[in-house]
């Protein structure tokens, strides 16, 4: 039984030229992954600011609460008494 050698007739132009395939076979893949990236981050819409006011009735007790959401994150919460005499908030 004999040793196979598999690089034998190995030559430094097909070192050199099997780098130059690695080398080219890595910089297009992170080019095209950086292409992907930007074009992602440029087109996925930012999400939407929105406030919304509710009055809330406990028993004798009436709230004005605004809630300010950010796509469906909570940013900011806020509730005042509403005077029943006045109308006006306390």
């Amino acid at each position: 039984m004999s040793i196979r050698h598999p690089f034998k007739d190995w030559s430094v132009e097909s070192t050199i030229g099997l780098l130059a395939i690695i080398i080219t076979i890595t910089l297009v893949t992170g080019v095209v992954g950086i292409i992907g990236v930007a074009f992602t981050t440029l087109t996925t819409p930012e999400p939407a600011q929105t406030v919304t006011q509710e009055r809330i009735v406990t028993g004798d007790v009436k709230r004005l609460c605004l809630v300010i959401k950010t796509g469906d994150h909570v940013d900011a919460v806020s509730c005042q008494l509403i005077d029943d005499i006045t109308g006006g908030m306390e």
